[in-house]
């Protein structure tokens, strides 16, 4: 890609909007530099890029230059104060995406010894307050396709489980609609069929009646899968609850489990390769008065 296509393309956060007109050009040409340089698609560099510029203009009172905010130096202390409240395997990845900033926009920084990055802590399940203010999340999206799509997001996450790569690759010929059950046929790293379960089902119908067969179930209108899909979505959403497919699947696993589904066939619905992937479960299960925490609305 050359620089000029680079600098073409759009990337407008919503958070960084209101500073754009100082930040912007900056952070453009440093990714179009960059782009032009590794080869990367811009939009693979612009998410990282624009947090840490954003974080050392705004909180560091840093000027916008390339030697100052490009540091690895930098990056480490941007990574550990600046993204407190990411998952560490956000972290890990703004921090791959700056490294390879650092070393095209300012190769002469030296490469210094790398702090780890402390384990996430085990995911939390929701709580029934919490998936009753995602129901109302999804229905009070501004238009009908967002409602849609909304409510597709939560049928896949905490109607079956799927992680966030499994429910953007689910196309509508994925589903096989039986008499009493509806099966969900995953075709990434962990292929598999999972049942929805029952009370997701008449959301799932209200989606499919909307839907081509080649259409993706979440969203459609993508012409591929990328994790950053849903984070796309979310963001525009503007919401303060914390949607996460991660989420969605722990709930999902610990009502299973509190259901009784017998631990074999809990690991070939999941994907899991193992029980010990369980065990978080069977602590969260025992401290849970739940015993139905994914029930779905009735509309």
């Amino acid at each position: 890609m050359s620089s000029a296509d680079a600098r073409a393309y759009q990337y407008r956060p919503i958070y960084a909007l209101a500073y754009w007109d100082t930040i912007g050009r900056f952070i453009e040409d440093a990714v179009a530099d960059a782009a032009d340089t590794t080869g990367r698609e811009p939009r693979t560099l612009f998410p990282a890029t624009v947090a840490l510029v954003l974080w050392c203009w705004q909180t560091r009172g840093t000027p916008l230059e390339r030697g100052r905010i490009f540091r690895r130096r930098v990056v480490e202390e941007f990574i550990h104060r600046g993204m407190g409240h990411y998952l560490s395997g956000s972290k890990a990845t703004h921090r791959a995406t700056l490294a390879l900033m650092v070393e095209t926009l300012n190769p002469a920084d030296g490469v210094r010894e790398r702090r780890p990055i402390p384990r996430s802590a085990p995911t939390k399940p929701y709580a029934p307050g919490e998936i009753a203010a995602l129901h109302s999340w999804a229905q009070s999206q501004g238009t009908p396709r967002r409602q849609l799509d909304a409510i597709a997001l939560l049928t896949l996450g905490l109607g079956a489980g799927l992680a966030t790569r499994e429910l953007l690759a689910v196309r509508t010929f994925d589903l096989e609609l039986r008499d009493d059950h509806v099966l969900i046929i995953v075709w990434e790293s962990r292929p598999r069929l999972v049942p929805v379960l029952p009370e997701w089902h008449k959301p799932l119908h209200r989606i499919i009646n909307d839907l081509n067969p080649n259409d993706w179930f979440f969203c459609p209108g993508r012409t591929n899968v990328h994790p950053g899909q849903v984070t796309d979505f979310l963001q525009r959403a503007r919401t303060t609850l914390d949607v996460r497919p991660s989420r969605m699947r722990a709930t999902w696993l610990l009502g299973h489990f509190i259901a009784g589904t017998p631990p074999r066939e809990l690991l070939r619905i999941s994907g899991l390769k193992n029980l010990a992937a369980l065990d978080q479960l069977i602590a969260q299960a025992a401290e849970s008065g739940t015993t139905q925490p994914t029930r779905s609305p009735s509309t």
